[in-house]
C-alpha cells in the first residue's frame, strides 16, 4: 500500500492530467459534438457469426492470381444481435477482392441489414480476427512488460493515454468544426507530457525531452506550411476532399487546416524517440562528468545526433515508400508519364510530409542538446525547481 501511495504521489500531475481529459471528453462528445452521417445505417448491423454447415460451393483455384474464387452456399449461426440463435443462408461471394472462403466452424463477421418493413437481408463481411488480434496485442504487452518491467508497462498506459485523446477528443473537436492545428498542438502536448512522466518522473531529463518534442514538432508543421505555400497545396488537394467539403456544410470542419495537424501527429513518434535519445545520452555524460561545460555538452549531443538523422530519415522515407507501395505499383501499371506523377497531388503531399517530417527530426537535434545542455550546467535554484 505504501509502495502503490508513492508512485500515485510520484505521478500527480500525470494523474490530474489524465482524469482531466476524461471529464473534458466526457462532457464534450455528450454535449457538444456535432452529428453528421452520409449515409443512415440504422438498420444494418456487423455481427459475430459461426459457419454451422457449408451446403453447397463452386470454387475454383485461380492459377494466374494465387488464390480460390468461385461462390458458396453457407448456413451461419448468428452469436449477437437481434436475432441471436438464428440460423441463416447466405451466399458467400469468393472474389480477388472479397476473398473470404470459409468453412464449416468458421468465426466470421455477418453484415445483418434488418429493417422493420421489409425481409432480412445477411452477407458475409469478414472474418472474425477479434481473438487473434487479441493474442497478439497481448504477445506485445507481454513482451514490453517482460522487458521493459515497470517502464514497460508505463509506456503501454502513455500509448492508451496517447490513443484516448486522439480519439476521444482531437477527432471529436476537429470534426465539430474547432480549429485543427492549435487544438492538435495542445493534444500532442498532453500525449508528450504524459508519455515521458510516466517513463521518467519529473526531472530535468524529462522536461528537457517534453519542450524539444513539442518544439520539433511545431517546426516541422511550419516547414509544412511553407512547402504547402510553395507547391500549392492545402486540404483540398487530397482524395477524400469531397467528403470533407460535404462534413465541411454541416459541421464547419476545418478542411484546409487538417493536412497541417496530420504531420503534426504523424512526425510526433519519431521527433519523441530523437528528442528522448539525445536528452536521456547528455543526462547519463552529464551524471558521470558533471564537471563538463555547457558548450561540450552541446557538441556531444550533436555528435550523439548524427546516427539518429540518418536513421530515422531512413525510416520516415521507407515508411513512405511502404505505404505508398500499392498505390505507387497502380500508378506505374498506367504507364504514367514522370512528369504527371511527380507532380500529382498525392505524390507532392507525400513528398511534403516526409520533408517535413525529416526537417523536425534533424531540428530537434540541436534543440534538445540545447535545452538540455543548459538546463543541466544552469545554476542550482533551476536544478532544485525540476528535481535533478
Amino acid at each position: 500500500m505504501k509502495k502503490v501511495l508513492e508512485i500515485l504521489k510520484q505521478q500527480k500531475i500525470v494523474i490530474i492530467i489524465t482524469l482531466l481529459s476524461i471529464l473534458f471528453a466526457w462532457v464534450f462528445n455528450t454535449y457538444l459534438v456535432k452529428e453528421y452521417s452520409r449515409v443512415n445505417n440504422s438498420t444494418i448491423n456487423y455481427v459475430k457469426g459461426e459457419v454451422v454447415e457449408i451446403v453447397s460451393e463452386d470454387i475454383e483455384y485461380d492459377e494466374t492470381l494465387g488464390i480460390y474464387l468461385g461462390s458458396q452456399i453457407i448456413e451461419v449461426e448468428l452469436l449477437e444481435g437481434q436475432t441471436k440463435g438464428n440460423i441463416v443462408n447466405i451466399t458467400n461471394y469468393v472474389t480477388a477482392v472479397h476473398n473470404v472462403r470459409v468453412y464449416q466452424g468458421s468465426k466470421i463477421i455477418v453484415v445483418a441489414d434488418e429493417p422493420d418493413s421489409t425481409d432480412p437481408y445477411y452477407t458475409v463481411y469478414q472474418y472474425d480476427r477479434g481473438f487473434g488480434m487479441f493474442v497478439f496485442l497481448a504477445i506485445l504487452c507481454m513482451a514490453i512488460t517482460m522487458i521493459g518491467r515497470g517502464k514497460g508497462i508505463r509506456s503501454i498506459l502513455g500509448l492508451v493515454y496517447s490513443m484516448f485523446v486522439i480519439i476521444g477528443i482531437l477527432l471529436s473537436m476537429v470534426f465539430s468544426g474547432y480549429p485543427p492545428i492549435p487544438i492538435t498542438i495542445i493534444i500532442i502536448g498532453l500525449s508528450t507530457t504524459v508519455s515521458l512522466l510516466l517513463l521518467n518522473g519529473e526531472s530535468v531529463k524529462t522536461y528537457s525531452a517534453i519542450a524539444a518534442t513539442i518544439l520539433g514538432v511545431i517546426f516541422a508543421a511550419l516547414c509544412f506550411y511553407l512547402m504547402s505555400i510553395i507547391l500549392h497545396i492545402n486540404g483540398f488537394s487530397s482524395n477524400e476532399s469531397e467528403s470533407l467539403i460535404l462534413i465541411n456544410q454541416s459541421t464547419g470542419l476545418k478542411v484546409i487546416d487538417i493536412l497541417f495537424a496530420g504531420i503534426l501527429i504523424s512526425s510526433l513518434g519519431a521527433i519523441m524517440d530523437v528528442g528522448m535519445s539525445i536528452v536521456s545520452s547528455l543526462y547519463e555524460i552529464f551524471h558521470h562528468k558533471p564537471d563538463i561545460t555547457s558548450k561540450e555538452l552541446f557538441q556531444s549531443g550533436i555528435e550523439i545526433g548524427k546516427d539518429m538523422i540518418g536513421t530515422m530519415t531512413n525510416t520516415l522515407i521507407f515508411a513512405f515508400t511502404g505505404g505508398a507501395f500499392v498505390s505507387l505499383l497502380v500508378l506505374y501499371s498506367y504507364d504514367v508519364d514522370i512528369k504527371q506523377l511527380l507532380f500529382s497531388n498525392y505524390i507532392t503531399i507525400e513528398y511534403a510530409t516526409s520533408i517535413a517530417g525529416t526537417l523536425g527530426i534533424v531540428f530537434t537535434v540541436p534543440l534538445a542538446s540545447l535545452i538540455v545542455a543548459h538546463m543541466l550546467t544552469s545554476d542550482g535554484k533551476l536544478k532544485n525547481l525540476l528535481k535533478l
